[in-house]
């Protein structure tokens, strides 16, 4: 660098991209040394244990350094990467960032996860467009985890922050690879390509339009790896190994502690879905967009079962030792991404109708498949639900969501011979639901009676109305 009276080269930080989050890994570069870059133009690709995000540059310039390699780790605060912008200051450093920690002040995070250009998500993952009635459409460079420029100095509101991404400038078709010599992909083909483990630098142009590497270029090129590695008769050179980060090392992590701290124990209860499907029939006869699906009907009977058997929806603490129950039933909601298992959060669901439970489901769902999440969508929860009937799968023990107190695995809805009115043989639609328990929290007894209660108002939903 030069002297700090005519610096000309800014340093942008690794972001803090939500509470809790201490580093993030590099997933892709966006950009190259000597590169010129535009006011939030895409840098790079940084993943955390909740999110893909798309890092933009805070200020305009030239590439000079780039921090991290693809697949490296770094911490929050230190140095990502280096741009001249020709424009000096007294700090060297872009208005708005700060070189590290300030003592005493407190940190002023800004919660982006799937933001869209143009778009501003609230903390609560509400998309709004339009100007920012706080700040203004002049409010400056959006610096993620910082805030804007104008924002931050004396005077600036450190409360939660809303993130607006402005626009990168528009690029100009090419074939691949890029300009820039980045292969043209849409993101989810890159994450294929990741997870697969292909070089997308190494296929050139695609079969999709203007050369862009299509799912099928990906999945035929990992094909090829799959038959060369088998042609070594299972030589050393035929073995891979697999990085464990972002998601996936976080669910590792959090298994091994809840395997560790939790002695667990499950029971088990076959129930007859009938009914219950005859009420999902009805809705969707008045309604033919309902949302009210099998799985949000059985979440809407689960929550009023909880608030009659309190000791489910708990966690147990250590110092004391106590059992804290809660009022409030925040439920977790176990879903399968590419990048890893995450559990979203149907915050309050006591409070919501069967209708907007289910929109709220479906709305999670898509935004964690997507990588869309906010950090609070993401934690929080007080009971968590996996469904992994969902997959295929008849039954299966969840394991119970630290710190949580019990989780609830729900097999698929399938027609069984089932027993009826006492010895009397037939074929009805039933699934297999497990409660995995913490022991210290409750004994069988008190399981049992919470998932007896459960299936009870399953086999006769009309039950529901003694509720309301």
């Amino acid at each position: 660098m030069t002297d700090a009276a005519d610096r000309t080269v800014r340093e942008f930080l690794v972001p803090d991209l939500g509470e809790g989050l201490l580093d993030a890994t590099v997933v892709a570069w966006l950009v190259a040394l000597g590169d010129t870059v535009a006011v939030n133009q895409p840098l790079c690709v940084l993943e955390t244990a909740k999110a893909e995000v798309e890092i933009p540059s805070p200020y305009a310039g030239t590439v000079v350094e780039r921090r991290g390699e693809p697949g490296q780790t770094l911490p929050v605060g230190t140095p990502l990467i280096l741009v001249d912008t020709g424009a000096p200051t007294a700090t060297g450093r872009a208005p708005g960032i700060a070189a590290g920690p300030v003592p005493g002040a407190d940190p002023v995070p800004v919660e982006v996860a799937g933001a869209v250009p143009g778009t501003a998500v609230d903390a609560q993952g509400a998309d709004r467009t339009g100007a920012d009635d706080r700040t203004g459409a002049d409010s400056g460079p959006v610096l993620v985890g910082y805030g804007t420029g104008a924002g931050v100095g004396a005077g600036a509101d450190t409360g939660r922050r809303v993130v607006r991404r402005r626009p990168a400038p528009r690029r100009t078709p090419s074939a691949a690879p890029t300009d820039t010599g980045r292969p043209r992909a849409k993101p989810p083909v890159r994450h294929l390509a990741r997870t697969l483990g292909v070089d997308l630098a190494a296929l050139g142009a695609g079969s999709g339009p203007e050369g862009t590497i299509t799912r099928t270029d990906v999945h035929a090129a990992a094909a090829s790896l799959t038959t060369g590695a088998a042609g070594d008769g299972g030589s050393a050179s035929g073995t891979r190994s697999i990085p464990v980060r972002g998601i996936r090392a976080r669910t590792a992590a959090h298994m091994e502690r809840a395997r560790r701290e939790i002695p667990d124990a499950h029971c088990s209860l076959t129930v007859d879905f009938s009914r219950l499907l005859a009420l999902r029939d009805r809705l969707r006869a008045r309604d033919a967009g309902s949302a009210a699906t099998p799985f949000a009907l059985l979440l809407r009977l689960l929550t009023l079962t909880l608030r009659e058997h309190p000791r489910l929806n708990a966690t147990y603490v250590q110092d004391g030792p106590e059992v804290r129950t809660y009022d409030a039933v925040h439920l977790g909601i176990g879903t399968a991404t590419p990048r890893g298992l995450v559990v979203p959060v149907v915050r309050d669901a006591q409070d919501l109708s069967t209708v907007r439970l289910a929109r709220e489901l479906a709305r999670l769902a898509d935004g964690a498949r997507a990588g869309a999440l906010t950090p609070r969508e993401l934690t929080g929860s007080t009971f968590t639900v996996s469904n992994f009937g969902a997959l295929g799968l008849d039954e299966g023990v969840p394991v119970v969501n630290h710190p949580e107190a019990a989780i609830l695995g729900v097999g698929s809805i399938r027609p069984r011979p089932h027993v009826v009115d006492g010895d009397r043989l037939v074929v009805r639609p039933t699934a297999k639901l497990t409660c995995a328990f913490d022991h210290r929290v409750c004994d069988g007894a008190e399981a049992a009676a919470f998932l007896t209660a459960l299936g009870a108002l399953v086999e006769d939903p009309d039950t529901l109305l003694l509720s309301l």
